[in-house]
């Protein structure tokens, strides 16, 4: 009893602890974050204002900030290999402020506090005798747990986008290919689809009118293209901005190349489906397998078990 007791205070001294780094970090954010709101409201403000209702939304945009600067030393890592990968991850979930390196890490961190911090305060209720080692065990795999649980959460967003992305491409296609020809140039089209799109793929609006605003900045075609496709890391996309750049490389016509393109794609949107639908014949023959042998099984032999069972007792018994 008295070593139980002496691990639960053991615990509740560890909680302690994490509690009070738990706040120390918390607070240290939060003056950083109310420190730089200050500082990049202005500049947000007049960034909205040169965009227009065209632009995309500023927060949105990677623009140089210096967020959670106070303590990013701590929370992010020291490899520029490290931090590109992690911001390039980040881009691809949607986040693309330079400051969302240092979010994400803090996140991590106070995510694995925060679980760990939970487990060491209701352990000792829950656990009771359990020896020190075990409930020292589960806070560490708590923390684990927590630590990786945002970037587990990043890893899902970057497939929702891409995945919306996907999809929704063959339809901005075809639209891109019908402003073409209508006699508009690439950049018209571009900004038409974004305004297109907005309620219906948000993720494609938002690309093309980052890839609007970097033309309209001045940066060259095949850079901006080339970000494009690396945003949004769609293997049909990267093919689609391959071609563009080839034939504004060559001097193509880009109405016939994306003709060509649109083409290839219905035949391969033809070929998913059916490919799916192939698919279904197995799946349902597994699924009946999985939900019609076993209760058969069971009906056919039960019966038989039953008996087997009742001559063994009444022999033993006799």
């Amino acid at each position: 009893m008295g070593a139980s007791l002496l691990s639960g205070g053991y615990l509740i001294l560890i909680g302690g602890i994490m509690l009070a780094v738990a706040v120390v970090v918390v607070m240290l954010a939060g003056n950083a974050l109310v420190t730089e709101r200050r500082r990049v409201a202005r500049r947000l403000e007049l960034s909205r204002t040169d965009q227009g209702q065209e632009g995309a939304p500023s927060h949105q945009i990677a623009i140089e900030d210096d967020i959670l600067q106070q303590i990013s030393r701590f929370v992010t890592p020291n490899s520029e290999e490290e931090v590109q990968q992690s911001r390039q991850r980040l881009i691809q979930a949607g986040y693309r402020r330079l400051s969302a390196v240092r979010v994400f890490h803090l996140a991590r961190a106070a995510s694995g506090l925060g679980f760990a911090l939970i487990v060491a305060i209701i352990s000792p209720f829950l656990l009771g005798s359990f020896p020190l080692l075990i409930a020292f065990a589960l806070i560490v795999v708590s923390f684990f747990l927590g630590f990786v649980a945002p970037s587990l959460w990043l890893d899902h967003e970057v497939s929702r986008r891409k995945k919306t992305a996907e999809e929704g491409f063959p339809d901005a296609l075809d639209l891109l290919l019908v402003c073409i020809e209508a006699g508009q140039g690439f950049d018209q089209a571009a900004r038409r689809i974004a305004r297109e799109l907005k309620g219906h793929n948000k993720v494609l609006a938002e690309e093309f009118t980052i890839m609007n605003e970097e033309l309209f900045a001045g940066k060259e075609r095949l850079a901006a293209f080339r970000d494009f496709a690396q945003r949004l890391a769609v293997s049909d996309i990267i093919a689609f901005v391959a071609i563009l750049r080839q034939a504004d490389e060559f001097g193509v016509s880009i109405a016939e190349a994306i003709r060509v393109y649109a083409e290839d794609m219905r035949h391969k949107r033809v070929m998913r489906a059916e490919e799916k639908a192939n698919v279904i014949p197995v799946k349902l023959a597994l699924a009946s397998m999985a939900f019609t042998v076993p209760p058969t099984m069971l009906i056919m032999v039960g019966p038989s078990l039953l008996m087997l069972l009742r001559s063994f007792s009444q022999s033993g018994g006799g």
